[in-house]
C-alpha cells in the first residue's frame, strides 16, 4: 500500500515537472520570437508584386489559406533579423514541429487538426495544380473561377491601379455574359435588301481628318495567340504567320482598300511574360495616340482560346460553334468583348452592337453575340470607338481565320462609313 502511494506521488511529481518544463519551453519561445506571429503575412504593397510573379498561380490557394487563418488569429507579422537568436529560432521551430507536428511559419499546419475539412480542400487544390503541370503561363492564368473582388480587396490604393491592369489578363479569360439582340436590332434587318437604321441606337459620329494621317489603330495585347497548326506553347507562338498579327495585317490592307488610313502596330505585349500584357499594351497605345491624335478608332485583335482543345470532350461542338460558311467558304466567326469596368462602357457597347448589326445584315451568323466580361477595362477607355475583337479561336485553322479577316474588314469598314461625318 505504501509503495502504491509512493508511485502515485511520483507520477504526480513527473506530471508537474513536465508541465513546468513545457511552460519554460514555451516561455523561451515567446521570448525568442518576441510575440511575433505563427506566420508572416503579406503586406499590402507586397501583395501586388506577388500577384504579378510567375509563382502566383501555384501559390494562390495556399496564400488564400494563409490570409484566412491570419484573419481568424490576428497576430502581428514576423520578420527574421540578423540577431544571434536566429539560430535558436530555427532550432526552436524544428523542435516544435517534431513534437507537435506544427510548422510555426505555416499556419495551415496549426489549424488543420482543428478543421479537417481544410485538409480535404487543400488536397483537392493540390490535385488541380498537378493537373495543370506542363501548361504555359497563359494557360495557367486562364482560370475561370478567379475571385477578382477577393484579390482587389487585399491591395492598398497605391497599388490598385497597376494590379487592376494586370488583372485584365485574368479578366479576359473569365466567364462572361452575352448580350442578346434587341427587337430594335432585329427589326432593322428587313427583307427588302437594305439596312434600316431607324430603330438602331447609333454610336457617336466620327470626324476623320481628310489627310494622310492615321485614322484607325490596330494592335495586339496578346500578339502570340495562334491558330492551328501552330499549337506550341498552348497555341502561343512567335511565328507570326500563324498568329493574330497576320490577321491584323489582312484587316489593315482590306480597310486601306476602302480608303481608311490604318496604323498597324505589331509589338508583342505578352512575350516573354503573359502577366502584365494589358499594362504594356496600354503604354504602347497611349504613346501612339500621343503622336497621332488623328486616330479615332482602335482595334485590339485577339482570338478566343480553349484549354486542352485537342482532348476536350466538347471539341467537335466547339469547332462547329466557331465556324460559319459565307459564299461557300468555311471560316471563323468573330465576337466583340466588353470590359464591364471601363468607364465608357455604354459607348463601347453601343459601338460593338452597331457593328454586329451591320454584320448580321450582310452575313447572317458571322458574328457571335457581344460578350461582357465580369471584370476588366481592357484599355477600352482610350477612345469610345474601341473594339476588342476575338476572331475565331484555337479550335480554328489559320486559313479559316484569314478568310474571316477579309469579311470582317468588309463589315467594319461599312459600319464606320455609316457613322462618319
Amino acid at each position: 500500500m505504501f509503495n502504491v502511494k509512493k508511485k502515485i506521488v511520483k507520477d504526480y511529481r513527473n506530471i508537474i515537472i513536465l508541465i513546468l518544463l513545457l511552460a519554460v519551453f514555451f516561455s523561451i519561445g515567446k521570448m525568442i520570437f518576441n510575440n511575433n506571429t505563427f506566420a508572416a503575412t503579406f503586406s499590402l504593397g507586397q501583395y501586388a508584386d506577388f500577384v504579378n510573379s510567375q509563382s502566383f498561380q501555384q501559390d494562390k490557394h495556399e496564400a488564400f489559406l494563409h490570409k484566412a487563418i491570419s484573419h481568424v488569429f490576428p497576430i502581428g507579422g514576423a520578420k527574421e533579423g540578423n540577431s544571434p537568436l536566429t539560430a535558436m529560432k530555427g532550432m526552436y521551430t524544428s523542435v516544435v514541429k517534431s513534437v507537435f507536428f506544427v510548422d510555426l511559419k505555416n499556419p495551415y499546419t496549426f489549424i488543420k487538426p482543428q478543421f479537417p475539412v481544410m485538409d480535404l480542400y487543400h488536397d483537392v487544390l493540390a490535385m488541380e495544380l498537378e493537373n495543370n503541370n506542363g501548361e504555359s503561363d497563359s494557360e495557367v492564368t486562364s482560370s475561370k473561377n478567379i475571385d477578382f473582388e477577393e484579390l482587389k480587396s487585399k491591395v492598398d490604393e497605391e497599388d490598385e491601379t497597376k494590379l487592376k491592369q494586370d488583372l485584365d489578363d485574368l479578366g479576359e479569360s473569365g466567364e462572361g455574359v452575352y448580350i442578346p439582340d434587341t427587337e430594335e436590332v432585329l427589326d432593322s434587318l428587313n427583307n427588302a435588301g437594305s439596312l434600316s437604321l431607324e430603330n438602331v441606337k447609333l454610336p457617336s459620329k466620327i470626324k476623320f481628318e481628310k489627310n494622310d494621317k492615321p485614322q484607325i489603330l490596330i494592335y495586339h495585347t496578346h500578339g502570340t495567340e495562334s491558330y492551328k497548326p501552330a499549337s506550341e506553347g498552348n497555341y502561343h507562338t512567335l511565328r507570326k504567320e500563324f498568329t493574330v498579327i497576320t490577321i491584323g495585317e489582312i484587316i489593315t490592307k482590306e480597310l486601306e482598300k476602302q480608303g481608311f488610313n490604318v496604323l498597324h502596330d505589331t509589338t508583342y505585349h505578352d512575350y516573354p511574360s503573359y502577366n502584365g500584357s494589358y499594362t504594356r499594351s496600354l503604354s504602347t497605345a497611349k504613346e501612339i495616340l500621343k503622336k497621332n491624335p488623328s486616330i479615332k478608332v482602335i482595334l485590339d485583335i485577339h482570338r478566343d482560346g480553349y484549354d486542352n482543345i485537342e482532348v476536350n470532350p466538347n471539341r467537335e461542338n466547339i469547332i462547329r460553334n466557331n465556324q460559319t460558311v459565307i459564299n461557300n467558304e468555311t471560316m471563323t466567326k468573330f465576337q466583340f468583348v466588353i470590359g464591364s469596368e471601363t468607364p465608357n462602357r455604354g459607348e463601347v457597347e453601343t459601338f460593338a452592337k452597331f457593328v454586329k448589326t451591320v454584320s448580321d445584315y450582310k452575313y447572317t451568323g458571322f458574328s457571335k453575340a457581344v460578350l461582357v466580361k465580369p471584370y476588366g477595362k481592357f484599355n477600352q477607355y482610350l477612345v469610345d470607338h474601341y473594339a476588342l475583337l476575338e476572331l475565331g479561336s484555337n479550335a480554328n485553322t489559320i486559313e479559316e481565320a484569314k478568310k474571316a479577316a477579309v469579311y470582317f474588314a468588309d463589315v467594319f469598314g461599312e459600319a464606320l462609313k455609316y457613322i462618319t461625318e
